[in-house]
Order: C-alpha cells, then structure tokens, then sequence
C-alpha cells in the first residue's frame, strides 16, 4: 500500500510544532501504571476440550483502597474493540446457529471457570458452517481465501469479555480462547516461575548488601549476582542502582509446533520452535525497555528477557503510589505470550530505601 507524502509530511509539521510548543499533552509510557490498568488475561489450559473447561485469571491493578470489579463473559463468535467487545449477535441469531440455551455469563470473581458446553464434534462443524457460509457470500474464490477464516482442523477461537471496575475508572478488554476440535498436541501456556533483580554495574553489589541486605557473596560472578523477588514478602533495594530485571521461563515452554500449511502450498512448512514476547510495568522508576523478545537460535531464554529499571529518590518521593515509613513500595508486573494465545504473567513487589 502507498504511502501519502502528503499526510507523512503533514504528520511531521504536527509533531514539530507540538514538540516545539511545548504545550502538548504528556503521556505516561505504556510500562507506568499509576491508574486502573488490564495487563494481561490468561487461560488455564489454551485449548479447551470437547465439554472441559479452563480457569481464566487476569492481571490487574488499582490504586491502593479501591476494590476491583470483574464481569466476566463469553461469546461463540469474535468481537471488536470498535463495539466494546459485545457479542456481535444475540440471542436470536445465536440461535438460529443452533447455540441456544447456555448462559454466556462467566461470573464476577477475579477467577472464574469457562466450562465448554459443546463436544469436539460439535465445535468442528460449527467451524465448518461458518466457513461454508463466509464463502458463499464471495464469488470468487482467490478473493474467499484471503479472508481470516479459521483453519477448523486446529480448533476454533471464540471470544472472552472482560469488564473491571474501580472508584471511577473502568476498562473492557478481551481474549481469544481456543476450542479443541480433536486436533493433536494442543498448545500450553509458558510457565514464568520467577522476576529476578542484579546490578547493572557488577561493582554495585556492595551497596546493594551493605545497604539492603542482599545475601550474595561479595566477590560473586556477575552471572551470580541475580536474585529472586520473593512471592510473599519485598526485596530491598537503594534508590538511584540501576537493576537489571529478568523474567525466569520454564525450559520447558518452548516447544515444538507445526505451523499451519499457507495456502495452494503442495508441503507444510518445517517444525518451529516458539517465540516468546515479554513485557514489564512498574508503578516507578524508569525501565529502560518494556518489550522483549525471545527467538531461537538468536537469543536465549536467560539473556532475551533482560531489561533495565532504576528509582532515583526523587522518583521514589514523587511517584510512589505505596508509600511506607522505610520507603516506597514498587509493583512490578512481567508478562509473556506466546504465538498460539498461550501466555502468562507474574507480580512482585520492591521496597525502595534510601
């Protein structure tokens, strides 16, 4: 598609005279969440089989005081973030699909239960009538192909609402889950098992164990210095060391899948071995990069996911959102995804001293 040099250059007149102003409004980074925020959903297992279920949870925060609010539900078809994510048809034309009688409510928990309602059986051919139906509205068929149409052997996706709500604030979002069709090796979620902290500069362990009390040793291997943020307490750190963060994935997560076969294609491609994408977000401090990614054979699971964070003591006193009588306590939430809907995500929790 072309590109307007009109618009690329009116574009960049707006940006200049906003810059050059210095009266446009400022953004918080996508990483700093200091409001109500949705960071990730996740479903326990991807794929759903025939008449099974799987736990979906998410990762949200709200401000310190304020309770959250979920409204969970689901629909047979996909959504857009154009309509809210509402089911795109109601009950009567779901019914004139044959999904009639089940209640798309899911619940009002921070966890709830998807149970599927239909067998494999079931799923498959509702994926083929849709299939059937899209293309019979085109006639010709090199155009039919392009359109986004489920490959049905590999299951079918339906669409999971989520609505949270706190003080004031509230969001909508959504996720696409998996609905087995009989297909093999379903994909599986990454599995993060923990966030770990070093000093970016090797020679500033010493104020991290003098001054917050890291147990490691003091003539430890940079490679060594890593530690792992306690699930139910805070780690210490000094204001003003810059950190290197990391998210620890299991092993085991990256497998092995067969891509689908394009189209007109006589072979399916090779085997691949998956990608992951992080991202991380911080109630303070500054991170010297929210997205990382991991692709074999050019990185590796222990070096890809690395970034940088560091809370100066102004930071700590301007920004801190928990603060305590020692300092300031920093959220910090790492998430990763996969290509296949599969995903996961982790929170911990600094306590920054001076």
């Amino acid at each position: 598609m072309k590109r307007s040099w009109r618009g690329v250059l009116l574009m960049g007149v707006l940006l200049g005279a906003v810059v050059l102003s210095g009266c446009g409004r400022e953004f918080a980074p996508y990483w700093k969440i200091d409001k109500l925020r949705l960071m990730a959903i996740k479903a326990e297992p991807v794929v759903v089989a025939g008449q099974g279920e799987t736990t979906l949870s998410a990762a949200v925060y709200a401000p310190e005081g304020q309770e959250v609010s979920y409204a969970w539900s689901w629909c047979p078809l996909e959504s857009s973030a154009a309509d809210g994510y509402e089911c795109p048809l109601g009950d009567e034309e779901l019914a004139e699909l044959g999904v009639q009688g089940i209640d798309f409510e899911l619940g009002n928990e921070a966890e709830v239960v998807f149970e599927n309602p239909f067998t494999e059986a079931q799923v498959l051919g509702f994926c083929e009538a849709i299939q059937e139906a899209i293309a019979e509205r085109f006639d010709d068929p090199e155009l039919a192909r392009f359109l986004p149409v489920t490959d049905c052997s590999r299951g079918y996706e339906i669409s999971v609402r989520l609505e949270i709500s706190a003080g004031d604030d509230s969001l909508v979002a959504s996720k696409s889950l998996m609905l087995s069709t009989g297909g093999e090796n379903p994909n599986t979620n990454p599995v993060m098992m923990a966030v770990e902290v070093r000093p970016e500069d090797p020679s500033d362990l010493s104020e991290l164990r003098d001054r917050a009390g890291w147990e490691v040793e003091a003539d430890a291997a940079h490679d060594d210095q890593w530690v792992a943020i306690p699930e139910d307490g805070d780690l210490r750190v000094p204001t003003g060391v810059s950190l290197e963060l990391r998210a620890v994935v299991s092993p085991e997560s990256v497998e092995t899948y067969q891509p689908p076969t394009p189209e007109g294609a006589e072979e399916p491609p090779p085997a691949r071995e998956e990608a992951f994408v992080f991202r991380y977000f911080t109630t303070s401090g500054t991170l010297g990069g929210s997205r990382r990614l991991f692709v074999l054979p050019d990185t590796t699971l222990e070096e890809a996911p690395i970034t940088t964070l560091v809370v100066s003591s102004n930071q700590a006193e301007v920004e801190c959102q928990e603060p305590e009588a020692e300092g300031c306590g920093v959220r910090l939430w790492s998430v990763v995804r996969d290509a296949r809907l599969g995903g996961d995500f982790i929170e911990r929790r600094l306590l920054v001293v001076e």
